[in-house]
């Protein structure tokens, strides 16, 4: 009788362990509908970080050796240009601070380059929030990294509307006074695109000169995105912003460029990529640059001192001071770092 009861707890015990064990796979495959597991941690906050009515919110992430700014605009809309690599800790990172600051929705999404450290955790964030519209460079390889071919099959499925990120593209909002608008590259089909180039021989060099240039203006502060443009596209951004003497319509609206208070440097600031003839035209108050620690020959020390003729004592780096934010409020700007140094 004894030997008949132990048996019976044993199967007993056997039965609870298994039948919690499938609970728990149950619930994790639930759970991963609509949150991913793996990230999980991210989706916990009990305090908000959300950007306040009327004010635009730029910053600059630490995405280690790679580009990441999350934008929130002056009427609670968001933008995400690029995302930094596909790395765990990176994706980790840009999730935990969208569900910080309340974000599930991704108004405009831009994709500035194919290469890893811009697109690299793209696939993820298109997997797990949902995007409004996206800019994406135009390339007939699309498998021409792995990491934009990931990207870009999870954009397809996402029901995003989807845009090529090429001059004259932006939007202006009459109501917030806000507007963004591509500088570079040139329209598809244009006299000598930068998208042929780099579809026909994707080296380095046409990659880094198929790089998005965007401009963002609100409240009379500017931001210019520079992504990996080599100093001829910055030459060319130049030229058409003298040219045009900053004025450009945008959606049948004449919008005019302010000067350039914050400037993103173009490839973590490597040699030769701080073209002079575009700070001499934007005129930036502060460069920031966004650079892992121990990148290899970045930032250059000769272009640092370049740029530092021009922004003085503000010049940021990811690698030093961390996420970099600007705040842009009644005309007014203020800049402050995660690590103080």
């Amino acid at each position: 009788m004894k030997h008949k009861q132990r048996m019976y707890k044993r199967k007993l015990k056997i039965i609870i362990i298994l039948s919690s064990v499938a609970a728990c796979m149950i619930a994790l495959i639930i759970t991963n509908i609509f949150v991913p597991v793996i990230y999980l941690t991210a989706y916990f906050h009990f305090t908000k970080d959300a950007n306040p009515s009327g004010q635009l919110r730029v910053r600059y992430l630490d995405a280690g050796f790679g580009d990441c700014v999350l934008v929130e605009l002056p009427d609670g809309k968001t933008m995400l240009i690029d995302g930094g690599t596909g790395t765990y800790n990176n994706v980790y990172n840009l999730l935990n601070v969208l569900n910080k600051s309340g974000i599930n929705q991704i108004d405009y999404l831009f994709c500035t380059s194919v290469k890893s450290e811009h697109c690299g955790a793209l696939a993820e964030i298109v997997k797990y929030k949902k995007i409004s519209r996206a800019y994406i460079p135009f390339v007939t390889n699309l498998n021409l990294t792995d990491e934009y071919a990931a990207f870009y099959s999870g954009l397809t499925q996402s029901g995003a509307e989807v845009k090529t990120a090429q001059f004259g593209e932006g939007e202006y909002s009459p109501d917030s006074d806000y507007f963004f608008m591509i500088l570079s590259p040139s329209a598809k089909g244009s006299p000598q695109c930068e998208y042929d180039a780099m579809n026909s021989l994707p080296n380095e060099r046409n990659i880094n000169n198929a790089s998005v240039v965007l401009w963002l203006q609100y409240g009379g502060r500017a931001f210019m995105f520079l992504s990996d443009a080599t100093a001829e596209a910055q030459a060319r951004a130049a030229d058409l912003i003298r040219l045009q003497d900053g004025k450009f319509t945008l959606g049948g609206t004449e919008v005019t460029f302010a000067r350039c208070t914050v400037i993103k440097v173009a490839n973590h600031c490597a040699e030769g990529y701080a073209e002079p003839k575009l700070f001499d035209v934007v005129q930036p108050e502060a460069a920031i640059i966004t650079v892992g620690e121990n990148a290899k020959d970045c930032p250059s020390n000769t272009e640092i001192a370049n740029i530092q003729l021009y922004v003085g004592k503000n010049l940021f780096r990811t690698d030093v001071h961390g996420a970099i934010t600007v705040t842009v409020r009644d005309g007014e700007y203020q800049i402050s770092k995660e690590k103080q140094r």
